[in-house]
């Protein structure tokens, strides 16, 4: 009950997105205006602010091994399914690896961390931070590279779509004012922590309003299979490398493990726009995994709880 309590807000802000895009009281180009605002300044505005202040001093960088190995697996994983076993898209690498970054890419930044912020407060924002410092630019700078044509394959290109991103930029500033002990003037301070208050809520809704725009039609094996290796086997193997392996602390643990089992973010179905590869499957993956996670977080969050009381 007290898990549900917590993160029944977030549900409901998502709920009254998605009622609000579906009866069009907001329409697709207001919600992607909206998204662009949130994404672009918003988030980016909040989390610079926040990683600026943080206390880096207990930081671990095993954190990486023991996040990304796991997430690694499952995404080659992924990849070996569409390759060897698609009726229509076998032995197609860009296909192959659209569909292992929709198995893989959480949305960490709408749905892990504020989860994990409402469940085990601000002292876990280190760790956050450090997850997503390198999330997005890993598995979009892999699957780019394993979806071209190394013929067509442009360096510069490639390096602006995987670097060029608020959120990074955000992230990289923040972590470099932070280890250079550069104090933000209060005005600088105050005027991130305005901008960055509706961060949180903006995301949740605009996760909602998203899903009002996507359909599944097809392909509802491979949807659900990459929906069961992003919300099943990508936690419990950072659960068991996270806490057998690297022995970190239970609030370590449960964070990744928590980061781990956000559903599928909306960035897989830009990129599978992008590559013109399985965007119906994607948008299946991206709604399935988020109305799925509904459940399944609760059910992990309070696994880890019974597993970590702490």
């Amino acid at each position: 009950m007290a898990i549900f309590t917590l993160i029944s807000p977030l549900i409901m802000v998502g709920l009254l997105g998605f009622i609000l895009a579906k009866s069009n009281w907001f329409n697709k180009a207001q919600v992607d205006a909206l998204s662009k605002f949130t994404f672009n300044i918003a988030i980016p505005a909040f989390l610079f602010q926040q990683l600026a202040n943080a206390d880096m001093s207990t930081i671990n960088l095993n954190i990486y091994s023991a996040f990304y190995l796991p997430l690694l697996l499952v995404y080659g994983l992924a990849w070996a399914i569409n390759y060897y076993f698609h009726q229509h898209l076998k032995r197609d690498l860009p296909a192959s690896a659209v569909y292992a970054f929709g198995a893989g890419y959480s949305n960490n930044v709408i749905v892990g961390m504020p989860i994990a912020l409402m469940v085990l407060g601000e002292q876990v924002l280190p760790t956050i931070f450090l997850v997503i410092s390198l999330h997005s630019a890993l598995l979009i700078g892999i699957t780019s590279v394993l979806a071209v044509n190394i013929k067509q394959f442009n360096g510069w290109i490639f390096l602006k779509q995987t670097f060029y991103n608020p959120l990074l930029i955000a992230i990289t500033g923040g972590f470099i004012v932070n280890l250079m002990t550069i104090k933000l003037p209060v005005i600088v301070n105050n005027s991130l922590l305005l901008l960055g208050k509706p961060a949180i809520t903006l995301a949740l809704f605009l996760l909602g309003a998203s899903l009002a725009f996507y359909k599944i039609r097809n392909e509802v094996k491979f949807i659900v299979t990459a929906s069961l290796l992003k919300l099943v086997l990508l936690p419990t193997l950072i659960l068991l490398t996270s806490h057998f392996i690297f022995q970190f602390s239970a609030l370590t643990t449960m964070t990744l493990v928590i980061l781990s089992a956000s559903p599928t973010g909306v960035n897989a179905y830009l990129i599978a726009k992008q590559h013109a590869k399985h965007q119906e499957t994607i948008a299946g993956i991206v709604v399935i995994t988020t109305l799925m996670s509904i459940v399944s977080i609760p059910l992990w969050i309070w696994g880890l709880s019974s597993l970590f009381p702490l």
